[in-house]
């Protein structure tokens, strides 16, 4: 998306920065129907052209299936339902769909495969971690995902949603970033704009890596609760 949704009490940016001249990560922010806003990131394996087709075919679908299914699950089930045809063996979409509820400023979710995201509480310390609850998307037709129980949210509190590339960069000396050092960053960095943490959360990965090339891309979305 050009920019982050304007939703009053929240604080919302996104990035990703590519590892190629086309990635196979994704985020995007679904306006739906029902009043809520829905909050994606996804990763295809592998990169290049081939990778970064399939994330377009499944960006349409979800932002069509969006419009006129308020559940996440079903979003994912519909969606899965056709990709599967495209996918073949070598291919799959790992995807984090949440669905924002800004009026009673609650979230629930769907995790195919993807990495965890996190509710941080507003000192920097972990809520919530939003585990897997399915596969990956494209690995079998008939997998039906169920969105999980609405989750409350809390003035200063802190919604995060990543790609693997960031907990995955290795340095010099084959050590990877990690999940801990990513939420040092995110609470060192907490009071900030969204936007700006995320900016903080490239700014360590580059640091860590000592100026390596990126070897994989690197996608995030916050979300902070006003």
């Amino acid at each position: 998306p050009k920019s982050p949704p304007d939703l009053p009490g929240f604080d919302i940016a996104g990035r990703s920065y590519p590892a190629d001249a086309t990635g196979g990560d994704y985020f995007d922010f679904l306006p739906r129907m029902d009043g809520c806003l829905g909050v994606v990131v996804g990763d295809v394996s592998g990169h290049g052209v081939g990778p970064a087709l399939l994330m377009a075919e499944a960006r349409a679908y979800l932002r069509i299936l969006a419009k006129t299914n308020p559940d996440a699950g079903v979003i994912l089930t519909k969606a899965n339902l056709v990709l599967a045809e495209d996918m073949g063996d070598e291919r799959y979409v790992t995807l984090f769909l949440a669905r924002l509820n800004p009026a009673s400023r609650r979230l629930a979710c769907v995790n195919a495969g993807h990495i965890p995201g996190y509710i941080l509480h507003q000192d920097g310390s972990v809520k919530t971690v939003l585990r897997r609850t399915g596969v990956p998307l494209g690995l079998r037709a008939q997998t039906a995902y169920r969105e999980s129980a609405e989750l409350p949210l809390e003035p200063g509190e802190m919604f995060v949603m990543l790609a693997d590339g960031f907990d995955e960069a290795v340095n010099s000396a084959d050590e990877m970033f990690g999940t801990e050092r990513v939420l040092a960053v995110l609470r060192e960095h907490r009071a900030l704009p969204a936007a700006e943490i995320v900016a903080r959360l490239r700014q360590a990965v580059a640091a860590f890596t000592g100026g390596a090339p990126q070897l994989d891309d690197l996608t995030a979305i916050i979300i902070k609760v006003q």
